[in-house]
């Protein structure tokens, strides 16, 4: 299991990474979506508590955030941090899967009858 420590690792630093990626580009998007909420505050602070309202609260904050969005994805920045954001994730889910298949790997050859691990994966099933 020595080995494994390298590699658990490597994955935890991997993970690490897709978390640090991401956090930067949600911290981009809402520096976006700030921007966007101070240039389109409307008279919704006074307006009164109903249905209608609160609809269109959600509406005009889906609006905004979907403007924000559009604005940090043209940010050549926040493209390059979510770039590296999702190459980040893939290392993190090739390790976390490699990782697990190589233990999946261990442990089947440990139960396996005659504990010697006999079959080998490219052995035929017998009939």
């Amino acid at each position: 299991m020595a080995g494994n420590t390298g590699s658990e690792g490597e994955t935890k630093k991997a993970w690490e990474e897709v978390g640090q990626h991401f956090s930067d580009v949600g911290k981009r998007i809402g520096e976006h979506y700030r921007g966007q909420e101070s240039e389109t505050r409307t008279s919704a602070d006074i307006q009164r508590q109903t249905v209608k309202d609160a609809i269109q609260k959600v509406v005009d904050g889906l609006d905004q955030a979907f403007t924000g969005l559009g604005n940090a994805l043209r940010d050549p920045q926040t493209k390059d941090s979510l770039n590296k954001a999702a190459k980040s994730l893939g290392n993190a889910l090739d390790s976390t899967f490699a990782g697990l298949g190589d233990r999946i790997r261990q442990r089947g050859r440990k139960d396996s009858p005659g504990g010697g691990g006999e079959a080998q994966s490219g052995d035929k099933p017998m009939a």
